[in-house]
């Protein structure tokens, strides 16, 4: 359906569907979620066209802007014994040393949120450039991007260097923004089912608060912001 914009870096064809889980990934991907309706959605989902020997067509297009834009680039990553029997991700997203970061989706990610590969830990950590001059010669970092498969956040000026140890205290935060946690905590809390019981009561408060806001100390500036994407991102590895 060339009437609708494809987010993705492949090349292939496009169709509407109604998906109640529209995440999953087999000979198609999800392109974009248009409309939520209850208890399914309407999405569009793309289905690469398959190239013999490298797999799914990319748009290069998209892969010149992923080398201009990410300080990483797309390339093949080879790996496993050096014996012949190599094995080789095609169009995958690598900082420019060759170091493997992920496929060419998390590439077409930092590109689409504004990241750019971090040269000390360029997988698990991403500079944030703010919106303006992410597509100039003089891109500004404004924060840092601490991310595993299980999640992620950015940590700014001003935000907490976060703290796996840290446990949060009511005097360390505005008591409007306590009481708010306060309350959603005791919701999740009389939500839970028997098994994430137990965890929720372990883990405390901390449960609903943002990762930027665990710890103790206040950010002042960006290299404590990296500290605290690094501290977050270990932490959920």
């Amino acid at each position: 359906m060339k009437l609708i914009k494809n987010q993705t870096p492949y090349l292939g064809k496009i169709k509407l569907r109604f998906e109640k889980y529209p995440e999953y990934q087999g000979q198609s991907i999800l392109n974009k979620v248009h409309i939520k309706l209850g208890f399914t959605k309407l999405v569009s989902r793309i289905w690469p066209t398959n190239l013999k020997g490298t797999g799914w067509q990319v748009d290069p297009k998209k892969v010149n802007i992923i080398n201009q834009l990410t300080g990483g680039k797309v390339g093949n990553h080879t790996f496993g014994p050096t014996s012949g029997d190599e094995y080789t991700l095609h169009n995958s997203f690598l900082n420019l040393d060759g170091q493997y970061i992920g496929d060419i989706r998390e590439g077409w990610r930092y590109v689409n949120n504004y990241l750019r590969v971090d040269i000390g830990d360029p997988r698990g950590v991403a500079k944030v450039i703010t919106k303006d001059t992410y597509r100039t010669d003089s891109p500004e970092v404004e924060g840092y991007y601490g991310y595993t498969h299980r999640g992620g956040s950015i940590f700014r000026i001003g935000d907490r260097l976060f703290d796996m140890e840290y446990k949060p205290k009511a005097e360390d935060y505005p008591s409007d923004l306590w009481l708010k946690w306060k309350a959603k905590y005791n919701k999740v809390l009389f939500e839970a089912d028997e098994l994430s019981f137990k965890q929720i009561v372990e883990d405390g408060i901390s449960t609903v608060i943002p990762f930027r806001y665990r710890g103790s100390k206040i950010i002042e500036n960006l290299a404590e912001a990296r500290l605290a994407a690094i501290n977050m991102s270990n932490y959920l590895s």
